[in-house]
């Protein structure tokens, strides 16, 4: 699944990031680039938890609609791929320009 993840920079503290379309999902890290990446294993524990309790993942949401929402102004966004599926569990992060 590829989810949409914004990024915003923190002065002094680091960079925080969001996936809009999972509840609950965000995380905080010193640079860019292991933001994405903790932003991507806690993708994928969102879906694992939504697997263990019976619940559909919810679909990706589209990147112009939520580029429009005001609280989201200023991000670096960002799709995250994972593969979430019993063989292969591995998220994998990817900037988008």
């Amino acid at each position: 699944m590829r989810y949409p993840v914004v990024v915003h920079h923190i002065e002094s503290a680091g960079f925080g990031a969001i996936a809009p379309d999972l509840p609950h999902c965000h995380c905080h890290a010193e640079t860019l680039d292991d933001a994405l990446q903790k932003m991507a294993e806690t993708i994928l524990q969102r879906l694992e938890e939504a697997d263990a309790i019976g619940q559909l993942p919810p679909p990706p949401g589209d990147m112009r609609s939520l580029k429009a929402n005001p609280a989201f102004a200023g991000g670096i966004w960002a799709i995250i791929d994972v593969a979430h599926s019993p063989e292969s569990r591995s998220p994998i992060p990817r900037r988008k320009n």
